[in-house]
């Protein structure tokens, strides 16, 4: 049997939403507005990006720990290029793994990001399908 996962958009005012996650019951804002014009939330596509780097990132902590690598500190940074016109879908993503402090080696970081993208971060197995995702990384 398939599993449900759960979540609501709530309109509030102008552009903003409120999403819910039924599970959680937290929330985080939504809003849009044009290039430049403030925004009180993230944007639909933004949240994209943070749910990659998020879900890569836990992925990618977890197996490190497995190895019995000590993570301390890190960042995912997530970037993607938009088309310019409708729908302004991502058509390329990079994501950058940025570790400090404790004692991560390459070697396990390679093999760590690979099973992340290939079996276990579902969030990066969806998107690669439609978009080119890169990852990359830094042991400061």
């Amino acid at each position: 049997m398939a599993k449900e996962v759960k979540a609501e958009a709530v309109f509030k005012e102008g552009m903003k939403f409120e999403g819910r996650s039924e599970r959680a019951g937290t929330t985080v804002s939504l809003d849009f507005a044009a290039e430049g014009e403030p925004i009180s939330g993230h944007t639909p596509m933004e949240l994209v990006l943070t749910s990659l780097a998020g879900c890569s990132g836990q992925v990618t902590v977890g197996l490190l720990k497995r190895m019995g690598q000590e993570v301390k500190d890190l960042t995912v940074h997530a970037r993607g290029a938009k088309k310019e016109i409708h729908p302004a879908v991502f058509t390329s993503i990079e994501l950058d793994f940025e570790f400090r402090g404790g004692k991560v080696d390459a070697a396990s970081v390679e093999k760590a990001l690979a099973l992340s993208e290939d079996r276990y971060c579902p969030v990066w197995a969806m998107l690669k399908m439609a978009t080119p995702i890169h990852a990359t990384y830094r042991l400061v």
